[in-house]
């Protein structure tokens, strides 16, 4: 799937005053502000309009409702989750329409022709009075102003499930499969709201998270039943919490009464209840994800009962049981700078919530804060560990697993050559105020084996060694450049390869996503990094 603009008028608190614009890519996405300002309504819209966007991933041979968007006499009828009165899902500040616009940010390889055109846009709307009638307008690439209806002539025809054709003097196609391929990972979307306790529910769904005792009951066909892919599913759950929690042995049954789980630590049994909603979190969130495996994952207050410690090896774990990615809302700035690819704030304004891009602050010492350092430090975590961005972040947490170190070490994002540069002696001297055990790794971006490190990496060492803090420059091209080929086609495919030592990402044909260097990681073992200078800073921490 690319990534989508979403742009929402007139839905819930959004006004068309202050619509909700967002983009929605590869990795995680978090939505940070207080209380009532809006951040579950974003995760709503895609549980309420999954009927909307599943009738526009449906294949165009077998239900063509992507044919609206040619005859603007034609809707396509919504049926809404969740939903008894439709009035609900309208802004509360105006009569007018909601208006929901898709527009696919087209991938650089994306190719048209004289004699093609591909989709890259749909504006949707759907008047108070209909409410579950919505029309639809589509835009080509070639003129992503200009309605389709208005170009084609007399409508077109179904070529296949992705494409349309038309007879006009053009004797164009019109090809959907991106855009298609996109609201089938919207549909496929699962939303886990703030309540996520195994225990004090009966047996109900909670948006698309099973609780209570009908979760118990799952979880018991589940391990038990003999589908292979559940039991297996169960398997990598267990064995995740176990590593994460630190459990010599760890097995979860569902209790023959089927009102609790028997959670049995190290060969001593205990009633899910008397451990606490943490682990229990870990327990039905994961359950869930693992079994269901959903294209997108929308999820509230992530950090709720965890450990800090805990937060972001939550969130990664959860991460692994999603085809594209994990939308969470926050009131961690943070973990939300931490782990989040992209970040947003939601705030109330004078015309419902406005939402926008989070602006990272240059304040080092402020964003320590952010994490609440001293309470890390309280919990057990005297050092610090300085890596270029967020990326980083994600892999180096899995890579500190190999030595036991995740939790004892507060990982921070310089924010690439914001701060992994020269002349920079006052923000990060900042950081010596916090601890005296802090480190540095940051990418060389060598080219080959006799390369210098690029200029602004030597001189952040410099200015690293000036004030006390233990740098180290890699030795290979880049933090990617550490991984196996056995690492690689484990977390990835067989489609992809190692880059070797000195190896570049970008414009390599068996390469991946930046984003996708945890999912490595995580997958990498301990021999593999012996005697390389990475190896040695994680035995040194």
């Amino acid at each position: 799937m690319e990534t989508i603009r979403l742009t929402v008028k007139n839905y819930r608190c959004f006004s068309d005053q202050d619509p909700l614009c967002i983009e929605i890519g590869p990795g995680l996405t978090a939505i940070v502000g207080p209380n009532n300002s809006g951040k579950s309504a974003i995760k709503l819209l895609f549980y309420e309009l999954r009927h909307l966007f599943s009738l526009l991933a449906n294949p165009l041979t077998t239900s063509p409702n992507l044919g609206a968007i040619f005859t603007p006499q034609r809707s396509i009828t919504v049926t809404y989750q969740g939903i008894t009165d439709h009035d609900e899902i309208f802004t509360n500040d105006n009569e007018r329409p909601i208006t929901l616009e898709l527009e696919l940010i087209p991938p650089k390889n994306l190719r048209s022709s004289p004699r093609n055109d591909n989709l890259v846009r749909i504006v949707a709307t759907c008047q108070r009075s209909a409410p579950t009638s919505w029309n639809l307008d589509g835009y080509g690439h070639h003129a992503p102003t200009t309605p389709l209806r208005q170009r084609v002539s007399p409508p077109p025809s179904v070529v296949d499930s992705y494409n349309f054709s038309w007879s006009n003097p053009h004797a164009m196609q019109l090809n959907c499969r991106l855009f298609v391929e996109s609201m089938a990972m919207f549909s496929d979307a699962k939303y886990y709201g703030p309540f996520r306790n195994a225990i004090n529910q009966g047996a109900a769904d909670h948006f698309d998270l099973s609780v209570g005792s009908a979760f118990i009951g799952l979880w018991g066909n589940w391990k038990t039943a003999g589908i292979r892919h559940q039991m297996r599913a169960i398997d990598a759950v267990t064995d995740d919490i176990q590593r994460l929690f630190e459990f010599e042995r760890l097995e979860i049954n569902a209790s023959p009464s089927l009102n609790t789980l028997i959670v049995s630590i190290n060969s001593r049994p205990f009633r899910l209840s008397e451990l606490g909603s943490g682990l229990a979190q870990f327990i039905i969130v994961l359950g869930n994800a693992a079994v269901q495996r959903p294209g997108l994952i929308l999820i509230d207050e992530p950090e709720t009962n965890l450990h800090p410690s805990l937060q972001i090896d939550f969130l990664l774990s959860l991460a692994q049981y999603s085809a594209y990615g994990i939308i969470f809302s926050t009131h961690s700035i943070g973990l939300a700078r931490s782990v989040a690819d992209k970040i947003y704030s939601t705030q109330k304004g004078p015309n419902g919530t406005v939402v926008k891009p989070f602006e990272a602050t240059p304040n080092y010492l402020e964003f320590v804060g952010e994490l609440s350092f001293s309470s890390f430090k309280e919990l057990g975590s005297d050092a610090l560990l300085l890596v270029e961005g967020v990326n980083d972040v994600k892999a180096v947490q899995q890579l500190l697993r190999l030595v036991k170190k995740e939790h004892t070490t507060v990982i921070l994002p310089l924010g690439g050559n914001e701060l992994a540069v020269g002349g920079r002696e006052a923000e990060l001297s900042e950081l010596t105020r916090l601890s005296s055990n802090i480190y540095a790794f940051v990418d060389s971006e060598r080219e080959n084996e006799g390369a210098s490190p690029a200029d602004r990496r030597i001189k952040f060492a410099e200015t690293c060694d000036e004030i006390g803090i233990k740098a180290r420059v890699s030795e290979l091209r880049a933090i990617e450049n550490y991984f196996t080929d056995r690492a690689v086609k484990a977390a990835l495919g067989e489609q992809f390869s190692a880059l070797g030592k000195f190896g570049a990402l970008k414009g390599n044909p068996r390469a991946w996503r930046k984003s996708d260097n945890w999912k490595i990681a995580r997958h990498m073992q301990l021999d593999e990094l012996a005697g390389t200078d990475l190896g040695s800073l994680l035995d040194d921490i």
